[in-house]
């Protein structure tokens, strides 16, 4: 079965005689679900329009770098070493009003330097994949600093206060569930559209059951040709477990992770992907070297649509955009050290539609990786569950409802706003 070959989208020249309209992407660069569907964002946009300019920044640069730390600190300290902390503050922020004091300073972070910019650039329209973009832009728009379509990307599959900003034109919702939760928390529907969160539209389960042996060692020939090449046919043949690592390496626990694996009574290839400093990668793949099962350790991928289509089992934590890849390639999925807040939101939305499976440890990991190796039925109803709340083609989606809304209102900066000072 020969690849499939995907033409990249690029930057095309505006036909002649014809206005560039400009679109400007905000997101950040933690966290990196943010800043990946502003980027599959960008590709659907440019490769359906042409003459259209688009542009992603990372918002924390107007921001200055006192903020930067803090932002990030609280990532590191609360998030991953105090998740009790942080599960108090999420659950407070969700419940505070537009003039409290943290959304005064939430839709003012940045402003200065962000507006300076807007002047410079005046895009037509302007969309945030992160709730603090969002919250500047909307505050803004009301004070007429701006005057352009406002798109947020919502990119989990819970909704958050944060997230809801008077202003905002447009909600890109992942699932009806998350409709349904904006209207319950007074937006109009006629502002939401679920499209699912932007990804890669390479990433997506393709029907071909007529050899279905003779495709899954393709795909596995194919995904690991880049980590083990020329790997047996025997070991092609064999389950694929991918395992994605974040940023936080499951909590500590990615070196136990790579031992459960290696030593697994089911004969499987595993593949644990985002694994970023060079030496860790080195230890760990000394570490599985021994064990039955082959363990590759890899960083950085551009292959990740072939390691999706051929994986059996996905083992991750509960990132929003990681599960929409999941979705889309219909690949159980088992959830572990899913993040405090948000993530673990969505593993609980997960579980209850039948389309994850959640370990509370190592030993529990273990046992549920072993039932879905084994269990085709297991497998097929997660299929089946993913199947049903996919948006394979959600950029290209996204894309369109956004580009209809490019011609609605006028520039992107108000009169009244030319000679502000900041």
């Amino acid at each position: 079965m020969p690849p499939v070959k995907v033409k990249q989208p690029h930057d095309p020249p505006a036909r002649e005689g014809e206005p560039v309209k400009r679109v400007l992407i905000l997101a950040v660069r933690f966290g990196s679900g943010h800043w990946q569907a502003a980027l599959a964002l960008k590709r659907a946009l440019v490769e359906a329009h042409p003459g259209i300019k688009v542009e992603v920044v990372n918002y924390l640069k107007f921001v200055g770098s006192l903020f930067d730390i803090i932002l990030r600190s609280i990532y590191q300290d609360l998030v991953i070493r105090m998740p009790p902390v942080y599960r108090r503050f999420f659950s407070y922020t969700d419940r505070l009003s537009q003039d409290s004091l943290f959304q005064k300073l939430m839709k003012t972070t940045g402003l200065p330097a962000f507006l300076l910019y807007v002047k410079r650039k005046r895009p037509d329209l302007i969309i945030s994949t992160y709730p603090v973009p969002s919250a500047v832009t909307s505050w803004m728009k009301r004070r007429g600093l701006i005057n352009c379509p406002l798109v947020t990307v919502i990119t989990d599959f819970i909704v958050h206060q944060m997230w809801i900003q008077p202003g905002t034109d447009l909600y890109i919702a992942a699932s009806e569930s998350v409709a349904g939760e904006l209207a319950r928390r007074g937006v109009p529907s006629g502002r939401v559209a679920v499209t699912g969160i932007p990804i890669d539209p390479r990433i997506a389960r393709r029907e071909d059951e007529s050899r279905p042996g003779e495709r899954h060692r393709w795909l596995s020939a194919r995904a690991l040709s880049g980590v083990a090449p020329g790997l047996s046919e025997e070991l092609q043949d064999l389950p694929l477990v991918l395992v994605i690592s974040g940023a936080t390496g499951f909590g500590g626990d990615l070196t136990r992770i790579c031992h459960l694996l290696a030593g697994l009574a089911v004969p499987h290839v595993a593949v644990v992907l985002g694994v970023r400093f060079p030496r860790l990668r080195l230890n760990l793949s000394r570490a599985v070297s021994k064990g039955p099962n082959r363990v590759f350790i890899v960083g950085y991928t551009r292959e990740m649509p072939l390691f999706m289509a051929a994986a059996s089992c996905l083992i991750s934590k509960a990132g929003g955009l990681t599960i929409s890849e999941a979705l889309a390639a219909e690949v159980p999925l088992i959830i572990y050290r899913a993040l405090p807040g948000q993530e673990e939101m969505n593993r609980d939305f997960l579980t209850r539609e039948g389309v994850a499976l959640s370990a509370r440890n190592l030993d529990e990991l273990g046992q549920l990786l072993c039932d879905v190796l084994r269990n085709e039925g297991l497998r097929l109803r997660m299929r089946d569950a993913a199947a049903r709340l996919k948006h394979p083609d959600s950029a290209r989606e996204a894309a369109k409802v956004i580009f209809s809304m490019l011609d609605v209102q006028g520039p992107a900066l108000d009169e009244k706003s030319k000679d502000i000072e900041v």
